[in-house]
């Protein structure tokens, strides 16, 4: 089964390919574990498998506290009609979008302390006038606006003077050695990675990501695409966010207890999307978010759990990690996994799995 528990599964795949996930898996794990018709995924991500059971013709729903996961996974399962794709395949050509870049205002520098450090000046101001583009330039039309901005989300990171790495970022300027890390020279990076026309290398891979999507978008042809809802909210308030509903199948796969905090990880997606504008916004998603991770809301009640407690009683009180408050960060898991386990008790029809 490593080859359906793993991005990989689905890094090719039409419509799963619009913006790479940290953690997902395929949506063939449905045949594989032979779903039911009704699907429950209470850490959805992306919307891997919702997207699976909308192509398999099943119903399903699923929650995140991530609203940028929440917002790719409503996109991917909301088929655009041909006079939307056709407001976006104008600008698929590389002259009518430079002519629209032109003329566009640049939107604000969001208000993330590092924001002129992850991207370049050139890149910066052209990623802005491309997001002031999709804003003016289609706001009355949600639908195709969400598509768009969807497709300029998703190349931050190719465009950017940074990547994903370990718990965090890191920034292209520096090289990791067997040594450490040491410094690239300035300049001569930057001709490396991004060319000689830095603006267009960003024109560019806009204009590749929005093709893709739209070459995908011929997949929402087939499928029982409006069955599928995907909730915002706390996994650990199932109850409020799903009354009474039933599945005959619940998979997920939650944040490890590895202290890996998807909000730092993903922060500047976050508020170059705007999908936070401040760090008091930030910051409560990430204390709602599951005790996965010291960033979260650790003073929390939990039950204790003997075999866990035996545990912790044998880690060294002078390790980094106990002062840094990994005893509470596993209480609190612990306790938050035995209530997700207890909703999704709830959530189970008679003959389910």
């Amino acid at each position: 089964m490593a080859s359906f528990v793993n991005w990989k599964g689905n890094a090719a795949s039409p419509i799963h390919r619009w913006l790479r996930y940290r953690e997902a898996y395929s949506p063939q794990l449905i045949d594989k574990l032979s779903l039911g018709d009704r699907i429950l995924d209470p850490f959805c991500g992306c919307g891997s498998i919702l997207i699976g059971a909308a192509q398999s013709g099943y119903t399903s729903a699923g929650i995140d506290i991530n609203p940028l996961a929440v917002f790719a996974a409503r996109v991917k399962l909301t088929p655009r009609t041909k006079v939307q794709l056709r407001s976006a395949r104008s600008l698929s050509f590389a002259d009518g979008l430079t002519a629209e870049i032109v003329k566009a205002e640049p939107q604000p520098t969001p208000g993330l302390a590092i924001a002129g450090k992850v991207f370049e000046p050139v890149i910066l101001d052209t990623l802005l006038r491309i997001r002031g583009m999709i804003e003016t330039g289609f706001a009355a039309e949600k639908a195709i606006r969400d598509f768009l901005h969807l497709a300029w989300v998703a190349i931050l990171e190719r465009v950017g003077s940074y990547f994903k790495e370990g718990n965090g970022i890191k920034f292209r300027n520096r090289k990791r050695l067997k040594t450490g890390y040491v410094r690239r020279p300035e300049g001569r990076w930057q001709q490396d990675r991004f060319g000689p026309d830095q603006k267009q290398f960003v024109l560019d891979a806009y204009l590749s990501q929005l093709r893709m999507m739209l070459q995908d978008a011929r997949h929402w042809k087939k499928g029982r695409w409006s069955d599928q809802p995907v909730i915002e909210g706390d996994v650990l308030e199932m109850d409020r966010l799903l009354p009474r509903k039933k599945f005959n199948s619940i998979v997920f796969s939650p944040p490890y207890a590895n202290r890996f905090d998807y909000f730092e990880s993903m922060k500047v997606e976050l508020w170059f999307g705007g999908f936070v504008d401040s760090y008091q916004a930030n910051n409560r998603l990430r204390k709602a978010s599951l005790r996965s991770h010291l960033g979260a809301d650790l003073n929390r009640s939990y039950e204790p759990v003997e075999p866990l407690e035996g545990l912790i009683g044998l880690m060294d009180r002078d390790a980094k990690s106990w002062r840094m408050g990994v005893p509470d960060l596993l209480r609190g898991y612990f306790d938050d996994m035995r209530l997700t386990l207890k909703h999704c008790r709830k959530a189970r029809t008679d003959s389910d799995r």
